[in-house]
């Protein structure tokens, strides 16, 4: 026996609670108790198909790979509605019925709308869809560039200001356009909206939607008040995170570490509060910019840092003492925090090369290795039997 493990959430099961899958109490009867997973022993190339009708909202079809009278039965199993006939017992035809011809036709579209999702989403999948990941970091480092030339002052015109404005609306044009495409295709609303890479997206379009209402609304020297939103297209920078798995990676290794972060600024706040109010008391009286205990409080953070900007120095030898001791005190406590980080950086990246040589992306059906990625537990005897001809029933 061997065994292919797939991940998914929860909740897109339960969005279905009349399937197997989505019935937690059914679907707890193939809960292996010592491995903390659950064990389906059913047909491997199969269950893609199965697992994608929960990731993307409820859409069925069959795979090339299978045929449909056994597809048919896994999807009895899994308690699976579906709209289609096997072969007609009322007529001696091979004429295809209306309900199937309107279930292939809902297929090939299902599996367009599934390739164009690939074809933005995951640059790997193919030659043009790196061209298109290629293109839209071009745009974004232009859209970059637009904004800090706009910033100077020898640049400063009304002829370049047109140009980079136009630049501008190309550039949020082109973002609007795969932001669209890719929330209308996507397999579920719900995940899209919660992903942290597509709420950067939205953040990177918003400023100039709502600049351009605002200019319809307001007139004159007003409209400098909503000058603010013009600071936030810098976030489009932040749509380069979606072009590098390693940034992904190391956004995933904060967010485990936040337990961590947390008791980190929780320990820098007393440290701040601490040597600032006693470096306040010592240095009060003397000329060294110690006015009260919110400078001595700035001091401190600076000298936390071992930034030291020199704008804040203690004269006195009691006062030098504390500064060294705070200097110290600082190192280690930079040093601590960066163990714990390193080392689930590393489990991580390590899971992550494993999960990149043991999955390949779904860009070929037809391809059974390439086909695997969302694959559930099988014996080669289960596959070889389920490919064994067998007399179709009636599906209703």
């Amino acid at each position: 026996l061997y065994t292919i493990k797939f991940e998914t959430y929860r909740e897109n099961l339960e969005q279905f609670p009349e399937t197997l899958m989505g019935d937690r109490i059914a679907f707890d009867r193939y809960f292996n108790t010592k491995k903390n997973e659950y064990f389906l022993d059913r047909n491997q190339m199969s269950f893609p198909a199965i697992l994608y009708y929960y990731q993307s909202g409820g859409i069925v079809y069959i795979p090339n790979t299978v045929p449909k009278e056994i597809h048919i039965e896994e999807l009895d199993f899994f308690k699976i509605p579906y709209k289609v006939k096997s072969k007609s017992t009322t007529a001696n035809t091979t004429k295809p019925t209306s309900e199937e011809e309107d279930f292939h036709q809902l297929s090939q579209m299902q599996e367009i709308r599934w390739k164009i999702w690939e074809f933005l989403d995951s640059p790997e999948s193919s030659a043009y869809s790196r061209i298109w990941a290629l293109l839209d970091v071009a745009i974004i480092l232009l859209s970059i560039l637009t904004v800090i030339l706009e910033s100077m002052p020898e640049l400063e015109s009304e002829k370049n200001f047109k140009i980079f404005s136009g630049i501008d609306t190309f550039c949020v044009a082109f973002f609007t356009f795969d932001f669209f495409i890719r929330l209308i295709l996507c397999p579920s609303f719900t995940g899209f909206a919660k992903t942290p890479l597509n709420i950067l997206d939205c953040l990177a379009i918003m400023p100039f939607y709502l600049e351009l209402a605002v200019g319809q609304l307001v007139e004159g020297g007003a409209l400098t008040t909503f000058k603010v939103l013009r600071i936030f297209r810098i976030m489009r920078v932040m749509k380069l995170i979606r072009h590098s798995k390693r940034l992904i990676l190391m956004g995933r290794v904060i967010q485990d570490c936040l337990s961590e972060l947390t008791l980190l600024l929780i320990i820098w706040l007393m440290g701040v509060l601490t040597f600032g109010t006693i470096m306040y008391y010592i240095e009060s009286e003397q000329d060294g910019g110690f006015k009260s205990i919110l400078h001595s409080c700035w001091w401190a953070v600076v000298s936390i840092s071992t930034v030291g900007y020199g704008d804040m120095t203690p004269h006195t030898g009691l006062g030098k003492l504390v500064g060294s001791c705070l200097l110290f005190i600082s190192m280690v406590y930079l040093a601590l925090p960066m163990t714990v980080i390193v080392s689930k950086f590393n489990k991580a990246f390590e899971k992550f090369k494993e999960d990149e040589m043991a999955v390949a992306p779904i860009t070929n059906k037809n391809d059974n290795k390439d086909y695997q990625k969302c694959a559930v537990s099988a014996s080669k005897e289960e596959m070889l039997a389920n490919h064994v001809d067998k007399e179709p029933r009636e599906v209703a």
